[in-house]
């Protein structure tokens, strides 16, 4: 089995996305276990640390005592797909299929070392995400709203937090990585805004040197 090696900044999105798989797949990063179903994706941007990480992409396959059909349908065959996007960019792409037998095992696709490198510059977009959840009465927002919010403060490393006021008046946060794509978007209601505007104001005071 071979050992593939992927670096990546502590500042970067790294996300898993399970592309094909017959029977069920799954992933561990460390000691941390991710199911997925075909079509989803996995940020597994926290689970990593700083240095070397371990990723194992794996496919289980039923046994026949439990999907007995298999000896009907001809499904003789496992298969397993997956894809590591790093920043929004394809960043590796890694398939394997097997010969079904008896079932009930785990086949491992790929096992992947993650080299977690530290990025000097700041902020991070963990940090600030980080940061505007704490935000009192901060909730979760579409992503689908940031086209219509305006930069707020851009950070010399290309992150950058936007802002933008609803119709009624509400306030939205969102969160861009290097690559201008939003990760993270909020919403906090008219009672608690002075909230959020304290902490913008104290993350441009902090990080001024960083920012453009």
């Amino acid at each position: 089995m071979a050992t593939n090696t992927l670096s990546v900044r502590d500042t970067s999105l790294v996300q898993i996305r399970l592309v094909e798989v017959r029977d069920t797949g799954h992933i561990t990063v460390n000691d941390r276990h991710f199911a997925l179903k075909v079509g989803t994706t996995a940020d597994i941007t926290s689970s990593l640390c700083e240095g070397t990480n371990i990723m194992t992409f794996v496919v289980n396959t039923d046994s026949i005592k439990d999907d007995p059909s298999r000896l009907l349908t001809g499904k003789y065959e496992w298969v397993g797909r997956f894809e590591v996007y790093v920043d929004g960019e394809i960043a590796g792409l890694y398939s394997k299929r097997g010969v079904y037998i008896i079932g009930g095992k785990e086949n491992i696709i790929a096992t992947i070392e993650v080299n977690l490198v530290r990025d000097v510059s700041k902020p991070t977009v963990m940090q600030l995400i980080n940061q505007l959840q704490r935000v009192q009465g901060i909730t979760d927002a579409d992503k689908a709203d940031f086209p219509r919010s305006h930069p707020h403060i851009v950070f010399k490393n290309g992150i950058a937090i936007h802002t933008w006021k609803n119709y009624a008046g509400v306030d939205h946060v969102f969160i861009t990585d290097r690559s201008g794509k939003c990760v993270y978007g909020g919403y906090i209601g008219w009672i608690h805004s002075k909230y959020l505007q304290s902490v913008l104001q104290t993350l441009h005071n902090e990080l001024e040197e960083y920012t453009v």
